[in-house]
């Protein structure tokens, strides 16, 4: 059994966007029109004047708000790509500890930047994928995205992979009443490390989206209650969460907060948490696992 990890009703989220339905097969034309043009206007333009050009036409000059917004993440694809390089470029210029202060401090403005940028195309990536998803596979999204930033599959990849994983353990923490006025974070909370907010036990819970197999890691690094979640790639089928993907998330995240199923019972009842991290070791992962 799958659920849509859009879980937004018709009626509800199409008032986000437009009155008007738009019909499936209209963005895989649209994307279609976006790679022609580009490829159309290289040459005479250059890449990134075709690129700006493309981006007139067809996110700054589209009334439809559902086609502007996935015009906008195709038509972005080769800058966040090349962007992904220039914060991994950053980063290593950053850590190899040969800069002086002044250059120290113009690297790192760079590439905090550089963060913000790449997290807004994250967040209107997943936007595209919660409201527009059931008009076409996560392979179809993919293949745009290589085709634009010139054949960055890996980069594609890892973008719609990031942003399924988000979008599916929303889907299953809205399934647990433990968490109290969950929310996606905003850009900035996103920065600081979180993808989610919640209050738990009348304190604050933030929580963040992890792709890999390790387990739920509990801990106040960031002073108060944190998790880190992995999203197992089994857990998702294109953009959508399997039944037993939702039951393995939620269970995780209540263990992690020390509530536990009695056996027999349907409910959940709060445990003891324990008080000191234990760290286990497995032959692909570490886990800290950390009630507290």
């Amino acid at each position: 059994m799958t659920v849509g990890i859009g879980s937004l009703d018709e009626e509800t989220w199409r008032t986000r966007v437009d009155a008007e339905v738009v019909p499936a097969e209209a963005f895989a034309r649209r994307a279609q029109s976006i790679t022609e043009f580009i490829d159309e206007h290289r040459d005479e333009l250059g890449l990134n004047g075709a690129l700006t050009a493309a981006s007139e036409r067809f996110v700054e000059h589209e009334a439809n708000v559902e086609l502007k917004h996935f015009a906008e993440v195709v038509v972005g694809a080769r800058r966040q790509a090349r962007l992904q390089d220039w914060l991994d470029d950053d980063r290593e210029r950053l850590h190899h500890g040969r800069l002086g202060h002044d250059e120290l401090t113009s690297v790192g403005h760079h590439y905090e930047t550089l963060r913000h940028e790449a997290c807004v195309y994250n967040h209107k990536l997943r936007s595209v994928i919660e409201l527009s998803g059931h008009n076409f596979t996560r392979d179809d999204l993919t293949n745009w995205l290589v085709s634009v930033s010139q054949g960055r599959h890996e980069w594609a990849r890892a973008e719609v992979t990031g942003a399924v994983s988000e979008v599916a353990l929303h889907a299953a923490l809205q399934g647990l009443p433990e968490l109290v006025g969950l929310r996606y974070a905003t850009v900035e909370e996103d920065l600081a490390g979180y993808d989610f907010l919640a209050e738990y036990q009348g304190k604050l819970l933030t929580i963040d989206a992890k792709t890999g197999r390790y387990w739920p890691l509990a801990e106040r690094k960031h002073g108060h209650r944190h998790m880190e979640v992995s999203v197992p790639r089994e857990a998702v089928d294109g953009f959508t969460v399997t039944r037993p993907g939702l039951n393995r998330l939620r269970q995780e995240v209540r263990q992690s907060l020390g509530v536990q199923r009695r056996e027999g019972e349907h409910g959940w009842h709060e445990t003891a948490p324990p008080k000191h991290y234990h760290h286990v070791q497995h032959p692909w992962r570490t886990t800290y696992e950390n009630a507290n």
